[in-house]
């Protein structure tokens, strides 16, 4: 009975303005209050999160059209949802996106509709809660100021998915902030939280909620200026010997992380930024067809692919993937918190380290991993009772998952696998927790590579 009644007040609790009650089309709500500012709520049909898709765009495009017809005195654009902003685009729309040449189009597209919004002549104000990411960050980025929910966060994860930001995030966040910041931020994938993206200057106030009304009341009042205009770091980046040796940096950095043969997208956004910072029109064409190509990258295409199958799991109920019992070889700090989570998630786990030292800390980090999460006493008890040290590697034989997590070597990871593949049940899947090591070549060792 108590979800219900959250979800609802919930609901209340965000200040929706006059749209509250208005038709959906498009995946927006909309309305103009008393003051002749218009409310648009982004509200995609089907979902309890906001993605940014075609039909998205193509609504903020109509809406726009309209409002050439009749100017408001302002616009406001937030999220209808109470789980936050835009959580970024539509994953099966970037699928579908195969051809650079038909992606460069529509990328095209969907800058024009920014585009129009950033140059509207009145104010526009996005009001965020929760995330926004990746294209809904790009969407709060094309309006003149923000206002940032307490909680909010703000990033662009695309990285992960082997892609720099598609619609304007290149260029847009370094206009809004320095320009360093803004590549670090897009570099890792990080989120700036509410503090930090106010101190950044990506969120230009941080409020409450029952507080959103007076805010925005203000702001449109104060009519916002867009940026904080150029930091001393910009000023200096917009000397190409000086910009130069920050992407050197960069790369480096980059290579370390992510190394180009594997992950191109963080090395063809630092050379963006080293060709064209300041130069807003070939940082924007640079951007559309960098994307347009990164989308067709066999790195791109595996990593929504991986994406999409761990949003799969997370939908299925506990225990419909067919594993168990996990067995997990290595114990230091990412073997044993690896362990600590699937033993929380309800798996039977198996844990094995010739360092017995090593073992000793696994059940201490599973009870910080659970304090982490906030489980109550008996799911704490429950999740340490399934985690298994195990010396001798007696639970390698029943386990229907194993994850390698040994030192980033592939001469001692082969060790390993040639030791413990005999002894693996037939139909049990083999993972590795490495970072930047070919996992071809790490299964060509193997007499199952598969």
């Amino acid at each position: 009975m108590t979800e219900p009644v959250l979800t609802w007040l919930g609901e209340m609790r965000l200040e929706l303005g006059p749209a509250r009650d208005a038709t959906r089309e498009n995946g927006w709500r909309s309305a103009t209050d008393d003051d002749g500012v218009l409310w648009l709520l982004l509200d995609v049909e089907g979902s309890d999160t906001n993605t940014i898709g075609e039909d998205v765009l193509e609504g903020l495009a109509a809406h726009l059209d309209r409002m050439q017809q009749t100017p408001p005195n302002g616009v406001v654009i937030r999220s209808a949802k109470t789980k936050g902003f835009a959580a970024g685009a539509d994953i099966d729309m970037l699928s579908r996106m195969t051809d650079p040449e038909a992606a460069e189009t529509r990328l095209r597209q969907g800058h024009e509709v920014l585009d129009r919004l950033e140059g509207l002549n009145y104010p526009t104000i996005a009001i965020v809660h929760g995330a926004a990411l990746g294209a809904g960050f790009e969407l709060a980025l094309a309006c003149d100021a923000c206002i940032a929910i307490d909680g909010a966060e703000f990033g662009f994860p695309e990285v992960n998915l082997g892609l720099h930001p598609g619609l304007g995030g290149t260029f847009r966040l370094p206009e809004r902030i320095d320009s360093t910041e803004a590549m670090r931020l897009m570099l890792t994938g990080r989120s700036a939280h509410t503090d930090k993206a106010h101190a950044l200057g990506i969120a230009d106030v941080v409020t409450e909620e029952r507080h959103v009304s007076r805010a925005v009341r203000k702001m449109l009042a104060e009519r916002p200026e867009r940026g904080n205009g150029r930091s001393l770091t910009d000023r200096a980046m917009a000397l190409s010997p000086a910009r130069a040796l920050a992407a050197r940096r960069m790369r480096a950095r980059a290579e370390d992380r992510a190394p180009k043969e594997h992950y191109p997208a963080p090395h063809a956004l630092i050379e963006l930024w080293e060709d064209h910072q300041g130069d807003r029109d070939a940082m924007q064409t640079g951007e559309i067809a960098s994307f347009a190509r990164l989308l067709a990258t066999d790195t791109t295409r595996n990593l929504i692919r991986v994406f999409r199958l761990r949003q799969r799991l997370k939908s299925d109920a506990s225990g419909k993937d067919g594993i168990a019992h996990v067995h997990v070889i290595g114990a230091g700090e990412m073997g044993r918190n690896i362990a600590a989570w699937c033993a929380i998630r309800g798996k039977r786990v198996t844990l094995s380290d010739p360092d017995l030292k090593q073992l000793g800390r696994a059940l201490p980090a599973a009870q910080s991993l659970c304090d982490d999460r906030h489980l109550s006493g008996i799911e704490a008890r429950d999740a340490r009772d399934r985690l298994i040290p195990d010396p001798d590697q007696n639970g390698l034989r029943h386990a229907d998952l194993v994850i390698e997590a040994g030192p980033e070597d592939a001469g001692t990871k082969g060790k390993i696998y040639s030791g413990i593949a005999p002894r693996m049940k037939k139909d049990a899947i083999l993972a590795s927790n490495t970072s930047s090591l070919s996992l071809s070549d790490l299964a060509g060792g193997l007499d199952r590579p598969s």
